[in-house]
């Protein structure tokens, strides 16, 4: 006999599970949909090539890759914004543009497992592609706030900031190309190991002032206007206008911060760059991404400017679970006809079809077995309603609803049910 496993970093959903996840994708699938983005799909499997380089070195190490048995080199879906470049540049003169997607699908990344870290998760992408204003830019933040306030969530933090604005604070300070993206990731772990454990880090690959230097102008402490005024003398139009335009679009004051050392590891990031924090949950980053303006470019001799985001959808679910904020969720069946014998089994499915037809989740018990076990059933699948169909029932063509949650039941016309009980499903 096997032993029943799974994989470290991968999960099993049982009912009440995907009942959770599936009101979470809906209420982010709605946001989506309001804006008019349109669904794609790509597959699981790449070529390798279409992955490999694309992510900087420590993104090609969590890569799953093999051969499969035709000799191919192949790779499972890393993310979903390479593939949809790729996508792009196999089926651009069939697209309009710009165009607007959605997508809603599994990745994998051989990574260390941890809490809302897994090796296999879901990501909801949003991309805008084929423009390079920065309308798109804060369209996006725009529905990354709309997706977080229908999910409930009150206290989120969008950080911003721009890849060329600290690519030019780089030059600037004449710190070398080959030690540039090093310089990157150490200043994107700011948050997480603190200013002195920076300084340090980065005293070990560049001149101690220098790195002094680098974190005064990158200093983010204050307002977004205090931070941008000690970044005067770079070009920061780029951060003016996006921050003008998601004005325009009605995101709340506050939610935006400019962040200065905001780095994100990927290397096919380009201009504006996002992630976003649930201020109430440890969790870490639920949301980023940002400008692309070259990656279709590695597959196409038409290049196309795009930005998007990728909502990490399980981080999301964690943090819903730990505010409370899906208690109410409920599983899909509303009413369990009961099944007492063969006789009364034709009037025990007329009600049950005539119940669906008024749209309302109905299931039929399988065997004529005692109520108290078909009560049972119901309490533990939490169906609310049990419509029992006995043979006094069906004498006097009538039903009896038992309401699981306090015991009452209360006897109506057989033909009175679905009017009945739309009132307290719908």
């Amino acid at each position: 006999m096997i032993t029943p496993k799974i994989l470290q970093g991968t999960r099993d959903f049982l009912p009440r599970d995907m009942a959770k996840r599936d009101f979470v994708m809906n209420q982010i699938k709605s946001v989506f949909v309001r804006f008019g983005y349109d669904t794609v799909e790509t597959p699981a499997i790449e070529y390798a090539e279409t992955l490999l380089g694309k992510y900087g070195d420590e993104g090609s190490k969590l890569i799953y890759r093999f051969h499969d048995n035709g000799g191919r080199d192949i790779a499972l879906r890393y993310d979903q914004t390479v593939p949809f470049a790729r996508l792009v540049a196999m089926n651009w003169q069939e697209l309009p543009m710009p165009f607007k997607r959605y997508q809603i699908s599994k990745v994998w990344r051989a990574d260390r497992p941890a809490k809302g870290r897994y090796r296999e998760f879901t990501q909801c992408d949003i991309d805008i592609i084929g423009t390079q204003n920065l309308l798109a830019e804060a369209e996006i933040a725009k529905v990354m706030a709309e997706v977080f306030q229908a999910l409930g969530f009150k206290n989120v933090a969008i950080k911003f900031n721009s890849r060329r604005l600290m690519n030019s604070v780089l030059e600037r300070l004449n710190i070398p190309r080959e030690i540039q993206t090093i310089v990157l990731r150490t200043l994107d772990k700011l948050d997480k190991v603190g200013l002195e454990a920076v300084q340090n880090e980065l005293n070990g690959v560049m001149e101690p002032a220098v790195a002094t230097r680098l974190l005064t102008f990158l200093d983010s402490r204050g307002n977004n206007e205090e931070k941008i005024e000690r970044l005067q003398t770079f070009d920061v139009q780029e951060i003016r206008e996006f921050l003008e335009k998601s004005r325009l679009f009605g995101i709340p004051e506050g939610v935006l911060e400019f962040d200065p050392c905001l780095a994100r590891g990927l290397d096919y990031y380009t201009g504006i760059i996002f992630e976003a924090f649930l201020k109430d949950v440890a969790i870490g980053a639920v949301c980023a991404g940002g400008r692309f303006d070259d990656l279709c470019g590695l597959f196409s001799e038409e290049s196309f400017s795009g930005v998007g985001v990728a909502f990490g959808f399980d981080r999301l679910v964690v943090g819903m679970e730990q505010l409370e904020l899906l208690k109410a969720v409920s599983l899909n069946a509303q009413v369990l006809v009961t099944y007492f014998d063969e006789n009364t089994l034709p009037k025990a499915l007329a009600t049950l079809n005539e119940l669906q037809r008024a749209n309302i989740n109905t299931e039929m018990y399988f065997e004529p077995t005692p109520l108290n076990k078909q009560f049972k059933y119901a309490a533990k699948k939490e169906i609310p309603f049990v419509l029992i169909v006995g043979p006094d029932e069906v004498k006097r063509d009538e039903v009896t609803i038992k309401v699981m949650k306090t015991g009452k039941q209360k006897t109506i016309p057989a033909n009175q049910a679905a009017s009945y009980l739309t009132g307290y499903t719908s």
